[in-house]
């Protein structure tokens, strides 16, 4: 989820609900500003100059191939993939958040494969090169997610695979380990996931004290009239777009990372997902960091938690 983007869009859509009046059309005005995939804004900075630098090694596409699958639903979901090591049976599936591609997951995909790792960097559907007209939050994602497992496992029967993912990347993993996964998958990274799209939305859009006349309208109702819109026009509940009940689920062993200044997902949903998962697990409190940017602000010791968890479940060798 992109931190800029998503609040100028919560100011158009206050003005939006106090002139369009009427249940039915917020609803409508809400879905449009929220759930229509849009493109990355072109002047939009990056969040730090290690994450530039890995935005533009995925954007060069040097050595990269291409892969495409079927989702479970009939859409083209496309994926950049940056080869390992000759003999490498590791593959790291890394996933972007909100209106953006696979180029912003750049930085922790390069670090994987210049240790040998095979990555799969799809574009969420709905975004980039992928096919797909609304934004699933991470619950329709969850079965993209299994797909490009599934996809690997078919390649390599012996492949060892870790899903790595941010913002809303991070709650498709995590949604994805919570059902059936291939038996490859061996672990999930999750950094700065949201503990269910109900309780950030209804924590971004609250907010938004006032709209127009000074009439306050609750993150509450807001949200109501977003699901039942969603319902309708995306075929599925908002509600269920929900991690923290998928990590109650998962045997995946699960490494929680969260930027404690985090403002946008609030830090302290890591520690309710913490809590929440039945898996092996581990956190790592990022000093400093605002949203998605946990991987820029302190590489090394973002790295060095990732390795030591690598190293107990990642028996094989990288290449």
């Amino acid at each position: 989820m992109e931190k800029k983007t998503t609040y100028g869009l919560l100011g158009l859509a206050a003005a939006g609900a106090g002139a369009a009046g009427g249940w039915t059309a917020l609803g409508s005005y809400l879905y449009n500003q929220f759930m229509i995939p849009l493109a990355r804004e072109l002047d939009e900075p990056e969040v730090n100059d290690y994450q530039a630098q890995g935005r533009a090694w995925a954007r060069s596409r040097a050595g990269f191939r291409e892969a495409v699958i079927r989702s479970a639903d009939g859409l083209a979901l496309w994926a950049a993939v940056a080869p390992g090591a000759p003999e490498s049976r590791r593959w790291a599936v890394c996933l972007h958040g909100y209106r953006d591609t696979y180029e912003s997951i750049g930085a922790i995909a390069r670090w994987y494969n210049d240790r040998g790792w095979n990555v799969l960097m799809p574009d969420q559907r709905g975004h980039g090169s992928s096919e797909g007209g609304y934004v699933g939050w991470g619950y329709d994602e969850r079965l993209d997610v299994v797909g490009w497992a599934t996809y690997i496992a078919r390649k390599d029967p012996e492949a060892e695979i870790l899903l790595h993912g941010v913002s809303m990347g991070a709650a498709s993993v995590l949604m994805a380990a919570g059902g059936a996964m291939p038996r490859q998958v061996r672990g999930v990274v999750s950094d700065c996931a949201y503990t269910s799209i109900e309780a950030e939305m209804r924590y971004l859009l609250g907010r938004w004290r006032k709209i127009s006349g000074g009439v306050p309208l609750p993150g509450g109702l807001l949200f109501s009239a977003l699901r039942k819109t969603a319902l309708r026009r995306a075929g599925y509940d908002l509600r269920d777009a929900a991690p923290i009940q998928a990590v109650a689920r998962s045997r995946t062993p699960t490494l929680f990372i969260h930027g404690v200044d985090d403002d946008f997902v609030p830090a302290s949903m890591m520690g309710r997902l913490y809590q929440a998962a039945r898996c092996p697990k581990r956190f790592l409190w990022m000093p400093g960091a605002d949203h998605a940017a946990s991987v820029g602000s302190n590489p090394e010791l973002y790295w060095a938690t990732v390795s030591g968890f690598v190293e107990d479940y990642f028996p094989g060798k990288s290449g």
